[in-house]
């Protein structure tokens, strides 16, 4: 593996590319979807790292992409499964949440099946798809889609460095408590289906460009954007696909 650059090669099932313009039949009902789709037995991972995640006093930050369950609607690929269902992506564990509605309590909430044929749509607007790694489901994961194009799409994996509560050594120091902090990872991902992670440094962005580095580093430049910012690399990745269409 390659520091720098790290590259996955995965199988989406479907196209991506036609997500967010499709027009659906009327889904069926929700207690079949559940039935159907929730992995029957599975805990919800709420209490990971030692802390409950129910406890939202004691720690900082959200092991979630948002705290509270958001509406949205479940696809199994040109199907609408389930509409105005409650969903939450869990970073940590890596899973999708979801409930009958935003009023049914968090503790009948249960775990969506992982399928590379699944995907959400939360909030009308955040769109997570479970990619699998060499075709298997162990060691795959959810990503949210940014943006896509024609050639390139740019996927966002939500990643969250953990830090422990710790208590105060001395009378004069106070107990600080347990953190989750964002550290996202963004890819550039192809028509086949290959993932390549876009490094930290912004010079280092640069690179995964290959022999187009040049031109999108002069569009970085006249447009004074920053790779390091989400909007700005979303930008970049638009451009990116029109380079070789003029």
């Amino acid at each position: 593996m390659k520091k720098n650059i790290v590259i996955l090669t995965v199988i989406i099932i479907g196209s991506l590319s036609s997500i967010t313009a499709q027009h659906f039949d009327t889904p069926y009902g929700t207690r079949q979807f559940t039935n159907d789709l929730y992995q029957l037995d599975e805990y919800i991972k709420r209490q990971d790292q030692g802390i409950n995640y129910d406890d939202t006093d004691s720690y900082r930050g959200t092991p979630y992409n948002t705290p509270s369950y958001l509406p949205g609607n479940v696809y199994n690929g040109s199907d609408l499964l389930a509409t105005n269902v409650a969903l939450r992506y869990n970073a940590m564990a890596d899973e999708i949440e979801i409930k009958e509605s935003v009023t049914t309590p968090d503790d009948e909430a249960k775990v969506l099946t992982k399928s590379p044929d699944i995907f959400v749509k939360i909030n009308n607007k955040d769109i997570f798809v479970f990619a699998p790694y060499k075709g298997g489901i162990e060691g795959g994961g959810y990503f949210q889609i940014l943006h896509e194009g024609d050639r390139y799409d740019l996927f966002k994996k939500h990643v969250k460095e953990f830090t422990p509560a710790k208590t105060a050594s001395t009378s004069i120091t106070r107990d600080t408590p347990a953190k989750f902090k964002d550290r996202p990872v963004y890819y550039i991902v192809t028509k086949d289906g290959k993932f390549y992670e876009l490094p930290t440094s912004r010079n280092k962005k640069l690179k995964v460009f290959g022999e187009n580095q040049d031109l999108v580093k002069d569009y970085v430049s006249q447009n004074q954007l920053d790779l390091n910012e989400e909007n700005d690399l979303v930008r970049v990745i638009k451009y990116y696909n029109t380079i070789g269409k003029r």
